[in-house]
């Protein structure tokens, strides 16, 4: 009895990700060729086992077991009355296997939470693999929209979203198929697993059969269009949520301009209004071309802030993108100009802070971020020293890539500024000089966290100051420990107070969600770093 207690718990605790993550993966993922176009296996592996029920171990009966390999090959097979599949015919190296019911939510062979994403199986020739795989019902979130005057809106497109870090900025991502409401305003979005979701509905643009999802700007429940005042509705295992709201009036507006290039010439540019938001894991946004005049006109611009830049195109002159800040309200937005400029230039060199005997470390780059939005748009690359680097025609950070671990950027100016932990702001056509001064006499934490699965733990270190919990913070580092609970993170700014903690489990850039590192406050052990320090510390894992 006690093993089986031990393995319901098991399956219960165990729950997959959203089922538009897992059928993508089924589909197929990066490197991976289509299914309808892969041959069909013809190793000697096989992989077999039961599909039981995660609450009560019953045999889920009819269930699809699919199994696909890196290389694109497809094996299928459905559980019969007492939940037992084969799947056989498999080839060695990784697969991913995933199990699936109407009712339940998919799960991955391998997963232990939700989202979780395991690596695949790996199979060596000939192996004979038993697995057992347990699915969990999802749960539901239902409820009505009505518009501003209390009536229902039939054919509104309703999504159930949840939050991840994405390079260090706040995302949603689609969680469960999409539903549109009736003509009561009925909506019932189902198969979730447990978690913190958003709720949001929109009118389509595309056509209810088109594969292109566009829609207008969301409205949140309980009933606004930023998701920062929105509700999070909290599902557990198996359970039903109520989401009933009003859908904001939208009202679409024109917005329109003039790009010049630096002589005053009508600019020929691309057009790119992106939302500030950007939050449903794509920009949002729109974009067109300037006619022959330099003018534009980019119709159908539903309120919020937006960044409206300028890209010169074809055999004009090479010049940067012009960007401008712009806010849509109610009314059209008309008589707005950009004008392009030249290109700001960065030449630097590295150089040794006092004190350092060795030769500087070799094979070193140093890259220009963009600091707007998520941040994630590379300006340019350079290597070696002196490095230069082109193409500057909006504000950036500096990274330096490749250090060795006992190496450490001490400090970074720009024109005799420090910009180590802020965004560089150059002038069209500026030259400026860089100087990136490197240490060996790094600061150490290390030590030993004790409690179960204390070899695979998660360990962040973070600031007590949460204004240093940026995008690409210094001061905030990942570290796993080893098979023996040990970890090391070198490269810490000294002169700060810390805060440490080791989990079991954390979602992939998790550790740099503002909102995570604030619940974890009362649960981390604190320390303060001096210069060159050398701390050992001892940590409990937090079982999450």
């Amino acid at each position: 009895m006690r093993h089986k207690a031990a393995v319901a718990v098991t399956l219960a605790l165990a729950a997959a990700a959203g089922q538009n993550a897992l059928l993508a993966q089924g589909r197929g993922g990066a490197g991976e060729r289509s299914a309808l176009e892969a041959p069909a296996p013809t190793g000697q592996a096989s992989v077999a086992g039961r599909v039981l029920d995660g609450r009560t171990l019953a045999p889920v009966r009819a269930a699809e077991v699919v199994a696909i390999s890196l290389a694109g090959a497809r094996v299928a097979a459905t559980t019969d009355d007492e939940g037992r599949y084969l799947l056989n015919r498999l080839t060695p190296g990784p697969w991913r296997i995933t199990a699936s019911k109407g009712g339940y939510f998919t799960w991955q062979l391998g997963q232990r939470r939700p989202f979780e994403k395991p690596a695949p199986i790996a199979l060596a020739r000939s192996q004979q693999l038993t697995a057992d795989i347990p699915l969990s019902r999802g749960g539901a979130i239902s409820g009505r929209v009505y518009d501003e005057f209390g009536e229902a809106i039939a054919g509104l497109h309703v999504r159930v979203y949840r939050t991840r870090m994405v390079k260090g900025y706040r995302r949603v991502e689609a969680v469960g198929a999409a539903d549109l409401t009736d003509d009561n305003g009925a909506f019932r979005v189902w198969g979730l697993p447990p978690g913190d979701y958003y709720v949001a509905a929109s009118l389509r643009v595309a056509p209810v059969d088109s594969i292109v999802e566009t829609t207008y700007a969301p409205t949140y429940f309980p009933g606004t269009g930023n998701l920062a005042e929105a509700q999070r509705i909290k599902l557990a295992l198996g359970a039903e949520a109520s989401a009933v709201f009003s859908l904001l009036p939208v009202r679409r507006v024109r917005v329109s301009g003039l790009v010049l290039t630096s002589s005053g010439a009508p600019g020929n540019a691309f057009l790119d209004l992106e939302s500030d938001a950007t939050e449903l894991g794509v920009p949002i946004g729109t974009g067109g071309v300037t006619r022959s005049d330099g003018t534009f006109t980019i119709p159908d611009v539903p309120p919020g802030r937006y960044t409206l830049s300028a890209a010169l195109r074809g055999d004009g002159p090479d010049e940067s993108s012009a960007l401008l800040p712009v806010t849509v309200y109610d009314d059209d937005l008309e008589g707005i100009t950009l004008v392009t400029g030249s290109t700001a230039t960065l030449r630097g060199t590295f150089a040794a802070d006092a004190g350092v005997s060795r030769r500087l470390p070799d094979d070193l780059s140093v890259t220009a971020i963009a600091a707007r939005g998520a941040g994630a748009n590379t300006l340019s690359s350079a290597s070696g020293t002196p490095f230069e680097l082109g193409s500057l025609g909006e504000p950036f950070q500096l990274l330096v890539e490749g250090l060795p671990e006992d190496w450490a950027v001490k400090e970074i100016l720009v024109n005799g500024l420090s910009v180590i932990d802020g965004p560089v702001e150059l002038g069209r056509g500026e030259k400026a000089e860089a100087r990136i001064m490197l240490t060996d006499r790094v600061t150490e934490v290390a030590g030993v966290v004790d409690g179960p699965a204390a070899g695979e733990a998660s360990v962040v270190v973070f600031p007590e100051e949460s204004t240093l919990w940026g995008v690409r913070s210094r001061y905030v580092r990942l570290a796993r420990t080893d098979s023996r609970g040990q970890f090391r993170i070198t490269g810490l700014p000294p002169g700060q107070r810390y805060l440490a903690i080791a989990a079991d489990y954390l979602e992939e850039g998790e550790h740099t969600d503002p909102e995570f590192l604030e619940s974890m406050r009362g649960l981390a052990v604190p320390f303060a770093l001096e210069e060159h320090g050398k701390l050992a510390v001892g940590l409990r894992i937090i079982e999450r």
